[in-house]
């Protein structure tokens, strides 16, 4: 099944954007920007899809209820009509789960770290098929399956064709660089220089934070690269974050040979993933709105580079990966939207420019060293781009 795109299934990112709670409110996923002006249908509890008498299903963006519970995903088994989805993910649990939607080994899209009483959501197009649904978190077994019935075309354009190049030749690029500084990080690694291993750390992860959501669509590529630590069980915790503790917790990089040499295989395999997979516009400008909710919502706390403290290397990167999406899909976006573009360039600037005062040398002061108002500062200028960057993705598809 691997090997197509979204309308071919499966694809990258899954046309999927996380829905993210800030200031007591929800922020609306792109893909359900399109919902507006189509009729919805429902899952029942007994998961069947359901649509008017005499409706066409795939002319429908549906909604597949699914709640997150102890025992995994309620129900265990959903049917949904091929086309347009959205999934509405709701939990009582407290250690904040995900809902992920899987083709095998591929991860097509996701609500993540899902707070109690809050619904997340997400929206895909599926082919007819069968797919699997994990409720819990990310090392949780799967319990639950979507069967998927019916038909979908896709529709392409030599624009929309030439927007995935472009970015698939940026994500290319960054996988070339990341192998490059990798292999550099993971020599200072084995030969045990762990000054010179921490000089490279943050330089070496750059390119890799431009580019993480193509990464996180690879099932176990993402947390075999980047986990952080409780993320995975200890047995399974490698990449480069197992490398950051063993320099700045226990100054030992005893052990840490074979980690580096898998880490560098990993980034080597990323790029081969990249260079196979299918893409389509709309994921492109997803992973663009991800890349920035992931900082103003999570990696604002500092949770990322726990140990070495160069977040705001992380963050530069994923607004520099952000806007590279963007422009790639730039084109796309009709005459009459020229305001938008002129916003989201806008706040593209002020993200960088925020970020100036912080600088130092070849790169930035450590996270420890920001006063509370400077982080909040940092996650409102990134916040405010984030908004009109979500409606992108919509704005792509439409026909």
């Amino acid at each position: 099944m691997g090997g197509q795109s979204l309308l071919g299934r499966p694809n990258i990112w899954g046309a999927t954007t996380l829905a993210t709670v800030k200031q007591g409110r929800f922020r609306v996923p792109v893909a359900m920007a399109i919902a507006g002006a189509l009729t919805l249908s429902a899952c029942g509890s007994d998961g069947d899809p359901q649509a008017g008498e005499g409706e066409n299903a795939d002319e429908q963006i549906q909604v597949v209820a699914v709640q997150l519970t102890d025992q995994g995903c309620s129900p265990t088994a959903a049917e949904a009509f091929a086309g347009p989805t959205t999934f509405e993910a709701t939990t009582d649990r407290t250690d904040e789960p995900e809902l992920e939607i899987l083709d095998g080994d591929l991860l097509l899209g996701e609500v993540a770290n899902l707070a109690p009483g809050l619904t997340g959501t997400f929206s895909l197009t599926l082919e007819p098929g069968e797919y699997q649904m994990r409720c819990g978190r990310h090392s949780d077994p799967v319990t639950g399956t979507l069967t998927v019935t019916g038909g979908v075309g896709a529709d392409t354009s030599e624009a929309a064709d030439a927007a995935v190049e472009t970015y698939r030749e940026f994500a290319l690029g960054q996988t070339k660089i990341l192998i490059a500084r990798t292999q550099e990080f993971a020599d200072a690694v084995q030969t045990g220089d762990i000054a010179e291993a921490k000089d490279l750390f943050a330089y070496a992860r750059e390119p890799y934070e431009r580019i993480e959501p193509i990464a996180e669509a690879f099932g176990d590529l993402d947390p075999a690269i980047d986990a952080r630590e409780g993320d995975v069980p200890e047995a399974k915790w490698t990449g480069f974050h197992r490398i950051e503790k063993a320099l700045w917790v226990d100054e030992d990089l005893t052990g840490m040979a074979p980690v580096a040499k898998k880490l560098v295989a990993d980034v080597r395999l990323l790029q081969e993933l990249t260079r196979q997979v299918d893409l389509e516009p709309a994921q492109v400008a997803n992973g663009a709105s991800e890349l920035l909710g992931e900082v103003a919502n999570s990696k604002i706390t500092g949770e990322e580079d726990r140990y070495s403290h160069t977040d705001l290397w992380d963050f530069e990167a994923n607004v520099e990966g952000s806007k590279a999406a963007f422009d790639a899909v730039k084109p796309l976006i009709p005459a009459d939207q020229a305001a938008l573009v002129a916003e989201i360039e806008a706040g593209f600037d002020d993200a960088v420019a925020v970020l100036d005062p912080y600088r130092k040398g070849d790169g930035f002061v450590l996270y420890t060293d920001l006063k509370e108002q400077d982080t909040t500062t940092l996650a409102q200028t990134i916040d405010t781009l984030a908004e009109p960057l979500s409606q992108v993705a919509a704005i792509v598809v439409a026909p």
